[in-house]
């Protein structure tokens, strides 16, 4: 990413200042909880549901309160200071993992729908952080250096996806799920610690030029769907969303029912995802200076999407775990162009708003992905819907070559040979 060395050695790091740091660090300690979640919360599911569909329901209930809080959320992020709405948020998110801790150590048959109302509180309180996690980044480093940090916080979220899924394994080869339902509350309580640290962010939106929740809402749709750019890759991340949110509700049953993985060989392939994503991560501002915010995006989901067909085609083995490696290289090509378009092309009065319109938008097809995807394997085959799902993310990579992502997203530092499609661009 830069951050570690690639360019001009570690004075990147030096630029992003103390306060980007100390968020930094905090995500880096609540990330290694989402992702023992992010094995627990399936096999609990499993463990007391033999349903594919009720994965994908649970999936559902964490992703669709995006949709239903983005709107009014990204108003009140603009309105609010951020960092007391990232410290409400994070304690929400600790006391519903605890709370799923003490069900977990005694589950009965009412279980399953508790877990679906804390997946859908843990769901709400999640989008209103993510959203104003991305929305204080310019407010804590220059803007020739937001790539740079959302390549960090990329980059820590893959390690996390390295180190989370494997103590997750092990805690409930042992101990159960509840003990990593509790480990994952500590670490939204380090995280709201880091959100203090970080110090006092103003609010960006004056009082003397507030309107109505309803018309600033409005505002901030509106120049997400005026802006080319914004409106394009927020498109494209609907789409493809589609397809990952399949992807990801259904990834246990992808190893160990099409490539035939065993439990612990599981946590390699998971292990495996997150060392692909850090390599996609540590290279996404170099190649963004070299080729554009865009054209990295675009060739990042081309690569994904090829690499999940194959994935889904493969059984165990050096073969299939390179496959995966490759597939996450992929995916943080994506995330880090597509977090840094956000944040580049928003004014930043409006980041809340803008920020959680496309967040809102390109997560809505999540759960739809999950749902239709999950309820389709049940009553067809698991694996003709698996080969069906990357055949969308290669097909809106084609897409966007058509769209003025390809042609005319660079970003600041970008280098590029001026023609006369991109003179006239920013």
């Amino acid at each position: 990413m830069g951050i570690f060395g690639l360019s001009r050695g570690g004075r990147h790091r030096d630029r992003l200042g103390p306060r980007f740091k100390a968020l930094f660090w905090g995500q880096a300690i609540s990330q290694v909880g989402d992702y023992i979640a992010y094995i627990t919360v399936p096999l609990f599911v499993v463990s007391i549901s033999e349903s594919t569909l009720s994965l994908g329901l649970a999936y559902a209930l964490e992703t669709v309160p995006g949709l239903l809080l983005g709107l009014v959320g990204g108003v009140l992020l603009d309105r609010l200071p951020l960092r007391s709405v990232l410290v409400v948020a994070d304690i929400a998110r600790a006391i519903a993992f605890f709370a799923l801790g003490f069900v977990a150590l005694d589950p009965n048959p009412s279980t399953l729908l508790l877990v679906f109302l804390l997946s859908f509180i843990i769901g709400s309180f999640s989008s209103v952080f993510q959203n104003g996690l991305y929305a204080l980044v310019p407010s804590l480093v220059r803007g020739s250096q937001i790539t740079v940090a959302n390549s960090r916080i990329a980059t820590s979220q893959q390690f996390a996806l390295v180190v989370g899924p494997f103590l997750a394994g092990w805690l409930a080869s042992f101990f159960g799920v509840a003990p990593g339902f509790f480990i994952n509350g500590l670490t939204f309580l380090a995280s709201a610690v880091s959100i203090v640290l970080v110090g006092r962010v103003p609010v960006r939106l004056e009082g003397g030029d507030r309107s109505s929740f309803a018309a600033e809402a409005w505002h901030g749709l509106r120049f997400l769907w005026n802006e080319p750019r914004l409106r394009a890759s927020t498109i494209a991340a609907a789409t493809a969303n589609a397809a990952v949110g399949f992807l990801e509700s259904t990834l246990v049953i992808i190893g160990t029912d099409l490539l035939g993985a065993s439990e612990s060989q599981l946590g390699i392939l998971f292990m495996t995802l997150g060392l692909g994503g850090i390599v996609g991560a540590l290279f996404a501002p170099f190649l963004v200076r070299h080729f554009g915010l865009g054209r990295v995006l675009t060739g990042g989901l081309f690569v994904f999407g090829v690499m999940f067909l194959l994935a889904v085609r493969s059984t165990y083995g050096f073969v299939a775990i390179s496959i995966f490696f490759a597939m996450f290289v992929g995916l943080s090509l994506v995330n880090v162009p597509l977090a840094t378009i956000r944040q580049t092309y928003t004014p930043s009065p409006m980041l809340g708003r803008v920020i959680s319109a496309a967040r809102t938008i390109g997560w809505s097809t999540l759960p739809v992905g999950a749902l239709l995807g999950t309820a389709l394997a049940d009553n067809t085959s698991y694996r003709q819907v698996a080969e069906l799902a990357p055949l969308l993310l290669v097909i809106t990579a084609i897409g966007l070559l058509f769209t003025p992502i390809w042609s005319q997203t660079f970003g600041e530092g970008a280098r590029r040979r001026v023609t006369p499609e991109n003179a006239k661009t920013t």
